[in-house]
């Protein structure tokens, strides 16, 4: 987390920083004598009614007060630092098992404590010092989102590909010590830190009481451009991390009566188990790690259900017309919910064909089977041959910009198809598009 000042963009006449004597190109240094790293240190360094900067510019070392009344914007703009990269090997990096020729920011590693605390990155802390830690703390980012793997140094130290990290219980230790929570997560590698490495590492986090939030437990993402040999995880595999997870799950409610460890969705796909009811999921802490989108989705469909039987929800025939094929894109893993979701879809629009449409992942390979890396070029292969009148995307294949993995967005998908499309983030946004 060492660095060499935040050089500054822009400033915006008329406000604090521009009043202060701060100008574009300048790199700021320091604020009341403590270093400027990054935005989060000139935040926190400028929240006061007065503050001294100590700048770079060309004609040397300039110190200037900053006054800033109370609910003031600051007025300036620095220059993108990017994130901080990860110095690390893991075995099963995702990043590792892409293709290349994709668009570059996703091959980019990030290991960014301020990505984790603002975005909900996951960090290693692999290369963070406990001088590093220091600020962490002085800065309070927390709660921080944190890849443990496994408590076992040993193990942790293989899946990383990293002789050197630090121990991770004294690092989450020195956080819980100092005020900072965090939830945490475990990429299970069957041969590496599933059974008893897996048991061990959940009682050594769940030994955390004030720190520890929450614990995901997600199985390892394998692609077909994988260059080391791992093993996925079966369905007997599957069922034996259940069965341990849900053990060690219940012990700590019983301590510390709310739930904090949660297995990801597939694991319950993978071994033919119900999804728990939504008392499982608490606030859904873990949701973008993939922990609840199914339980989630059928609550949500159950809610529609209730509406249209209080007849709150009423779809008009006469507007949608009759005689179409609408497919409902989705992921091999969500198909058999969102096609129960699809009949009952059918049932309410007489006439018109509602259907879920399973899209293989031959991008990645089939062991990827998850709606949020789905690509365009499959969608097109796969759904072009069915003929539909319409097609409804996932919201979750696009990023913010509106993109798959492969670079398609709707609109390019729509042309090369020749109908109708559309994208839907909520069941809700389903219902208007048919």
């Amino acid at each position: 987390m060492q660095g060499r000042g935040l050089t500054i963009y822009a400033v915006i006449k008329g406000l604090p920083a521009w009043k202060a004597g701060l100008r574009k190109g300048d790199v700021v240094l320091s604020i009341n004598n403590n270093l400027v790293t990054d935005e989060v240190d000139f935040r926190f360094g400028t929240a006061q009614p007065v503050s001294v900067i100590r700048v770079r510019r060309k004609a040397g070392l300039l110190t200037m007060p900053l006054k800033r009344p109370p609910g003031a914007l600051v007025g300036i703009r620095f220059a993108d630092q990017g994130p901080s990269r990860c110095s690390n090997h893991c075995i099963f990096c995702f990043i590792d098992q892409m293709p290349k020729g994709l668009r570059g920011s996703l091959y980019i590693k990030d290991e960014d404590a301020r990505h984790s605390f603002a975005n909900g990155n996951y960090v290693t802390l692999g290369a963070m010092s406990f001088e590093d830690l220091e600020q962490i703390c002085s800065l309070g980012l927390s709660p921080l989102y944190v890849s443990v793997h496994a408590t076992d140094m040993r193990v942790r130290r293989a899946m990383l590909g990293n002789r050197h990290i630090p121990d991770i219980m004294r690092q989450l230790g020195f956080l819980e010590k100092n005020g900072l929570s965090f939830h945490t997560q475990i990429v299970v590698c069957p041969g590496f830190n599933n059974g008893a490495v897996l048991g061990r590492s959940l009682d050594e986090l769940c030994s955390f009481t004030r720190g520890l939030l929450s614990i995901a437990v997600v199985p390892v993402g394998l692609t077909r451009f994988r260059r080391k040999a791992l093993m996925s995880v079966d369905r007997d595999e599957a069922r034996r991390i259940c069965s341990l997870v849900m053990a060690k799950n219940e012990k700590d409610k019983r301590r510390f009566r709310s739930r904090r460890i949660f297995l990801a969705d597939e694991f319950f796909i993978l071994a033919g188990i119900s999804i728990p009811p939504r008392s499982y999921y608490g606030d859904f802490p873990q949701m973008e790690n993939g922990v609840g989108l199914v339980r989630s989705l059928l609550d949500e469909w159950k809610d529609l259900k209730r509406d249209h039987i209080r007849k709150s929800f009423r779809p008009s025939i006469r507007k949608r017309g009759r005689g179409r094929r609408i497919l409902i894109v989705t992921s091999e893993s969500a198909f058999p919910f969102l096609n129960k979701i699809a009949v009952w879809l059918g049932g309410m629009f007489p006439g018109v064909a509602v259907e879920a449409f399973a899209v293989r992942n031959e991008f990645f390979g089939g062991k990827v089977t998850v709606a949020g890396l789905l690509t365009g070029s499959d969608i097109i292969r796969q759904v072009k041959a069915a003929k539909p009148c319409k097609v409804v995307l996932p919201g979750i294949i696009f990023n913010d910009r509106g993109h798959t993995l492969d670079g398609f967005s709707a609109e390019r998908i729509r042309k090369i198809l020749g109908t109708k499309v559309s994208v839907a983030n909520t069941l809700e946004e389903l219902v208007k598009l048919l």
